[in-house]
Parts: C-alpha cells; sequence; structure tokens
C-alpha cells in the first residue's frame, strides 16, 4: 500500500517561454497568401537590366524579324511594323506601327541636351585618335576614298 502523504504540493505555475530570444515575426497571415507572394515573385518577368547596358551593334532585318513576331498592346494582333523616321549621324529615330493605329516611337541610342549620346561618343573617341569628325563620318558610310581626299586636302591647307 503507498504510503499516505499529508502535505498537497501547488500546481507550478507557467512562466512563458524562458529558453527562446526572439518571437517569430509572421508578416503574412495565411497560407494562400504566401503562395501568392511566391507566384508573383517567380512569374519570370523580372530582369537584371544592369547587364543590359552599352550599345551594340545590330542588323535591322534582325529587328524587324523580332518586332513582326510581338503582338500589338490595343488589339492583340501580330505584325508590328517597325519604320525608321529620321537618322541623326549613327542614331536614328524608330516607330513601331501596327494597322490598328497604335503608334510607339524610341531612339536607337539615349539622348542627352537634345543631342545624341552615340554621336557625342564618336566625337570623342576620333579626337582621342587624332582624326576629324568628317574622315570618322565617311569611313562609317563607308566612303574611303572620298575620306582619304578630305584628310589629305585638311593636312595640306
Amino acid at each position: 500500500m503507498p504510503k499516505a502523504r499529508s502535505k498537497k504540493f501547488k500546481k507550478r505555475s507557467f512562466h512563458g517561454n524562458r529558453h527562446r530570444n526572439s518571437v517569430p515575426k509572421n508578416n503574412v497571415s495565411t497560407a494562400s497568401a504566401t503562395k501568392l507572394n511566391t507566384l508573383e515573385s517567380s512569374d519570370g518577368l523580372e530582369y537584371d537590366f544592369q547587364e543590359l547596358k552599352g550599345n551594340r551593334i545590330i542588323d535591322i532585318q534582325t529587328l524587324l524579324g523580332v518586332f513582326s513576331i510581338l503582338s500589338c498592346p490595343k488589339c492583340f494582333a501580330t505584325g508590328l511594323k517597325l519604320t525608321e523616321d529620321s537618322k541623326e549621324g549613327l542614331c536614328s529615330n524608330f516607330a513601331i506601327v501596327c494597322k490598328c493605329g497604335f503608334m510607339a516611337g524610341f531612339t536607337s541610342t539615349p539622348k542627352e541636351n537634345k543631342k545624341c549620346f552615340l554621336n557625342t561618343l564618336l566625337v570623342f573617341g576620333l579626337r582621342l585618335m587624332g582624326r576629324g569628325f568628317s574622315a570618322g563620318m565617311c569611313e562609317i558610310v563607308m566612303y574611303f576614298k572620298f575620306a582619304i581626299c578630305l584628310q589629305e586636302n585638311i593636312q595640306n591647307s
């Protein structure tokens, strides 16, 4: 037989979780909200634009092919056309045109003080090489003989 105890012990009171330093912060209230947040962050439309800087040489026929595949944001039809509005040295002003009347314009290089940045870079580069702007522009347009004549005329005068 068990021994009868005369003293009855009190229940031990709860003092909280003393061995944990921080309380987890749960900003998202439900599991559905966490799933939606993960879907929004992994939609694949976020790009690192730090890698896409600088000037590239690209064939216009390649651009025409790419824009013909894209769809219009208004009527969702494919077959956008790329047209060149004007040229300023090496910089071109392009327009994307759709049959429904949608039109969007852009330049091939950014502008600073209403001047194309690529043209400014060309002038600085030619001056660093010790050549003139006219000679450089003629070489770019593939008028080599004309550029040589210009350079000889400049040196003779």
